[in-house]
Formats: C-alpha cells, sequence, structure tokens
C-alpha cells in the first residue's frame, strides 16, 4: 500500500502529540505502521538486508531521540523517511570509502548472468534481482535515491522533494543521469 502525504488511516492509529510527550506504546504504533516501508526503501537503496535492518533501527532510535522536535502539521511520513534517506546516504559514502580500498567487479557478475553463450539460459527473479543490485551500487548516492523513489518506490518528484530536501530540478536530473547510466551498462552486458 502506498502511503501519501495525507493524513491515512494508518496514521490515526497513534497519536503524535502522545508520542512527543515520551509515550512508548505509542510510538511502538509509529514504528510497527511505518517499519516495513522504510525497510523497503532501505533495501532498495543499500541493496543489503543487514544494513536496511540497522537503517530502519537507527531511524526510530533517531525518531525517538528527536521526537519533541515533530511537527504535528507536517508529515510525520516524510519526517521518518528524511531520516532514514540520511542515514542511506551515511551508509553509502562510508561504502563508497571501503569500496575503494576493497574494489569488487559487479561488471563479472553481470557477465556471469548474461551469458550470451548460452542461447538456453532465462533469467530468473534471483539473477534479475543480482543484476538490478549491480546496477544500482554503481549510481551516485543522489542517483541511487532518485531512481529507488521514483522507479520502485513509485513517489512523486514532490513527495521525493519533500523527503529528501532535493529539489524537483536536481530529482530529475539525477534519475535522468541513472537511467542512462543503468540503461548503458545494461546493453554493453547484454549485447
Amino acid at each position: 500500500m502506498r502511503i501519501n502525504n495525507k493524513t491515512t488511516d494508518l496514521d490515526s492509529i497513534y497519536s503524535i502529540e502522545k508520542i512527543k510527550a515520551g509515550n512508548e506504546d505509542e510510538f511502538r504504533k509509529l514504528v510497527d505502521v511505518h517499519m516495513d516501508s522504510i525497510y523497503a526503501t532501505a533495501m532498495r537503496i543499500t541493496t543489503d538486508e543487514d544494513d536496511a535492518r540497522d537503517i530502519v533501527q537507527e531511524t526510530f532510535m533517531k525518531v525517538w531521540e528527536k521526537r519533541k522536535s515533530i511537527k504535528e502539521n507536517k508529515s510525520i511520513r516524510s519526517y521518518i523517511m528524511r531520516i532514514a534517506i540520511n542515514k542511506c546516504y551515511d551508509l553509502i559514502r562510508k561504502r563508497k570509502s571501503r569500496y575503494k580500498a576493497n574494489r569488487v567487479d559487479y561488471t563479472s557478475v553481470i557477465n556471469e548472468i548474461a551469458d550470451n553463450n548460452r542461447p538456453d539460459y532465462k533469467l530468473d527473479n534471483e539473477e534479475v534481482v543480482s543484476i538490478l543490485k549491480a546496477l544500482v551500487k554503481g549510481l551516485s548516492p543522489k542517483q541511487r535515491v532518485a531512481f529507488t523513489m521514483v522507479e520502485l518506490e513509485e513517489l512523486s518528484h514532490d513527495e521525493i522533494a519533500e523527503i529528501t530536501g532535493m529539489s524537483k530540478t536536481s530529482i530529475k536530473s539525477n534519475l535522468n543521469h541513472a537511467r542512462k547510466k543503468m540503461e548503458k551498462s545494461l546493453k554493453k552486458y547484454l549485447n
């Protein structure tokens, strides 16, 4: 289910006012409502289950820590998603520095999966996911976020701008670059 910025039935399950006052039961309700969507987004951006779980945990720890600064007239989903995206950015930056020191050749992964010498070879879902993960890892952090949120999360540019703080122009530009980069990589390895 896609939740937009408007109040939904799910949002009425918990009270922001009580959460701001420190009510842990109300906070658990908020976590229950938003945890799956945060995990799905983190998983698509980080492409790693353990990292996605860590992002979810760190995100909600931060929300609890900063609960008094939650603005009741703003979308709580956007607020939580912004924290999660920033945690993803942090992780990608850390990975990038590790990646330079310990480079993995994702092109060999794609070559192995898309071997043209095997005409009877058909890609199954697991292999398609492997290709997508390899291609997404080649994107810059902003390209990865724009691509994930538009193509996989199906969010509007307005929603992404609110969540990430990026301008719509920046979102469109990063999305365009991401699509071109992924298309170029796919053509290179599937032809």
